[in-house]
């Protein structure tokens, strides 16, 4: 009897566990901070260092800036005011927060595509972090004390999340095939720019390793997401990273690009 008593209390304590998983709040912490991790960017000092001849960029667009970078942390604060006891956001200032969050978000977007023809990945990029922040705050409206989430702000915590997941898995991704491709061969990864190698793992997510420059070119300048260099025994090739199909795609012909790209990193 006493051996059946301790495998009932067993079998009792593991749905109540997965209950206490399943809570709203713990969902959300968990979300939040997946919003944080796959979306937050370093802080780009340059935009507060004089340049040459002492000037710095206006402080419209370094509030600008500032809002942009702050984002993904607010899906965290809404998590954090939640665990002190938030229960809700009244339905009209959810509403008119969340619209005024989606203007500014289409906005900003649009303004960082302008001068750069709008590349696949940054369009992603802007358009699921606003539906992240949005729903954080349309997710806990309500009127009756409880919140009650509409199917559009469980819809967008459902894309926003499947965003993150993706932004974070192209890590491994990148990691793995660069093994394989380079298989035992010196190589190294890195941005397309001068001398840029890549250095954490964090440069290396979905929504970090792109160029906000993909589809133009001129007679100087050629832009790709991020870069591979192998030093394989036949010579040196160097890839280009694909968000889109997810793998390293071989550069042909490297030597005919007017911008260099093997100057970017050196393989060890």
């Amino acid at each position: 009897m006493k051996l059946r008593s301790k495998r009932s209390d067993q079998y009792q304590l593991k749905p109540a566990l997965i209950d206490r998983l399943l809570k709203p709040k713990v969902l959300f912490c968990t979300y939040a901070v997946l919003i944080f991790a796959a979306y937050m960017q370093p802080l780009d000092q340059s935009l507060f260092t004089p340049n040459l001849v002492g000037n710095t960029p206006p402080p419209f667009f370094v509030g600008l800036y500032l809002a942009t970078w702050v984002a993904p942390s607010l899906p965290a604060l809404i998590a954090l005011l939640t665990q002190v006891g938030l229960r809700q956001i009244p339905s009209v200032f959810a509403k008119l927060f969340t619209f005024l969050l989606v203007a500014a978000g289409l906005c900003l977007t649009l303004a960082a595509g302008v001068f750069s023809l709008f590349s696949d990945t940054q369009i992603l990029h802007g358009l699921t972090l606003t539906i992240a922040v949005a729903s954080s705050i349309l997710i806990w409206s309500g009127d009756d004390g409880k919140p009650r989430p509409s199917r559009v702000a469980k819809l967008g915590i459902s894309v926003s999340t499947i965003a993150a997941l993706w932004s974070l898995m192209t890590v491994p991704m990148i990691l793995g095939q660069a093994r394989f491709i380079a298989d035992g061969s010196p190589y190294c990864i890195a941005h397309h720019s001068r001398n840029s190698p890549v250095e954490t793992l964090h440069e290396l997510r979905g929504f970090s390793f792109y160029t906000e420059k993909t589809g133009y070119k001129s007679t100087s300048e050629w832009f790709f997401h991020g870069l591979m260099i192998v030093d394989h025994l036949e010579g040196q090739k160097i890839y280009n990273w694909s968000p889109r199909r997810w793998r390293f795609d071989l550069v042909a012909r490297p030597n005919l690009l007017f911008e260099p790209v093997s100057n970017v990193c050196v393989p060890n």
